[in-house]
């Protein structure tokens, strides 16, 4: 079990969660950071984690499983459903953005494919969901 907060990216992209793995290696290493593929895949994984993560980054558009259908989901279970969740996308409509706050997202944001401004979102998004804000994972 680590004492560190840690970090979910849900994202089919690579390049995107390369670009995720760089930056908080480079910018946050404080944070230990889990990188998944898509929703199915971070849903199975869950249940085998040590401990849940701190903060969960989900992108919206994925194949299958997509980020509005893994939240649904992700919030039923009693045990996860406190869990911060963003959303990201690279678009989204108001309905999609509405319709992932109603289903549980603390958080939507806009992706970030330059360097400089991922950085200036992960650093907000991180130093709120981790530092600033405080959650209760009691039931």
């Amino acid at each position: 079990m680590t004492s560190s907060p840690w970090i979910c990216v849900v994202d089919d992209d690579a390049d995107y969660r390369a670009i995720f793995q760089l930056f908080f290696q480079q910018s946050c290493p404080r944070y230990f950071i889990r990188l998944f593929a898509g929703g199915q895949s971070f849903l199975d994984a869950l249940p085998q984690m040590s401990q849940p993560p701190s903060l969960i980054i989900l992108d919206r558009h994925m194949p299958g499983l997509d980020g509005h259908q893994t939240l649904e989901i992700l919030k039923q279970h009693l045990s996860y459903k406190r869990i911060p969740v963003v959303m990201m996308s690279a678009h989204a409509s108001s309905s999609e953005i509405n319709n992932c706050y109603e289903s549980g997202a603390n958080s939507f944001i806009l992706k970030r494919l330059d360097p400089a401004s991922l950085q200036v979102s992960m650093s907000t998004i991180c130093q709120y969901w981790l530092e600033l804000n405080q959650v209760s994972m009691a039931a």
